[in-house]
């Protein structure tokens, strides 16, 4: 047989034994996330669109994740029926309004916050430019949460100097602590016309990647990036 014909049986063969949830999650028409069941629990897959590694959430865990590639083990993939242009149209409306909710709840402005009370109610987050449009869009972590983590590692509180140096319009980091199995890490930044961005981020230990939050006012951040 030709080259190419080896070539384009090999193709034909990968492509024939690509998982259906797989097929799914690369899809870039369709959402970042699937459930599928393994011996006998149902487990939610996802992925950071448009190519990056699909994981899988750890059992125990609501949010936390590893890199998923045992594929053999799918016993069931539920794959969600097609939502109605109504359907999708409001899902973004509940989504993109939740931030407009609770970044009108800000006593501070910056760009992130602007963004967020000028974006368009009929597109979701990422068409507005507030995320780009991952699995953790939406997700909140209180600074009640992340100070009960830091105070377990340090005794002592974090978000009093924090917000203390938000109102100040001071730069503040609070260095790496332990939160959740991840390095997080709460800042605040200064920048022009007296303004200043502040965030969270929770890293993969010892590593310089992981999920990123934004401040959307002074008891909440909320997610707007997967690295």
């Amino acid at each position: 047989m030709p080259i190419n014909g080896h070539l384009k049986q090999k193709q034909m063969t990968e492509t024939a034994q690509t998982h259906p949830a797989e097929t799914y999650l690369r899809d870039t028409s369709k959402p970042n996330s699937i459930y599928v069941r393994i011996e006998g629990n149902k487990r939610k897959l996802f992925i950071n669109k448009p190519d990056g590694p699909i994981e899988i959430i750890s059992l125990g865990q609501k949010n936390k994740g590893h890199v998923f590639n045992s594929w053999d083990l799918i016993e069931k993939t539920y794959i969600p029926k097609e939502q109605t242009k109504d359907k999708e149209l409001e899902a973004y409306r509940r989504l993109t309004g939740k931030y407009k909710k609770l970044a009108e709840k800000a006593t501070f402005t910056n760009l992130f916050i602007e963004t967020v009370r000028m974006a368009d109610p009929e597109k979701d987050p990422y068409e507005n430019k507030i995320t780009t449009g991952t699995s953790i869009d939406g997700q909140c972590i209180t600074l009640e949460t992340i100070n009960r983590w830091y105070r377990k590692e340090y005794g002592m509180d974090l978000t009093d100097r924090f917000l203390k140096a938000l109102h100040e319009r001071k730069k503040f980091h609070s260095g790496r602590f332990n939160f959740q199995g991840y390095d997080g890490q709460l800042w605040c930044e200064p920048y022009g016309n007296g303004q200043i961005s502040a965030g969270f981020s929770k890293e993969y230990r010892g590593k310089g990647n992981g999920y990123y939050y934004a401040l959307i006012n002074e008891e909440t951040v909320i997610g707007i990036d997967i690295d």
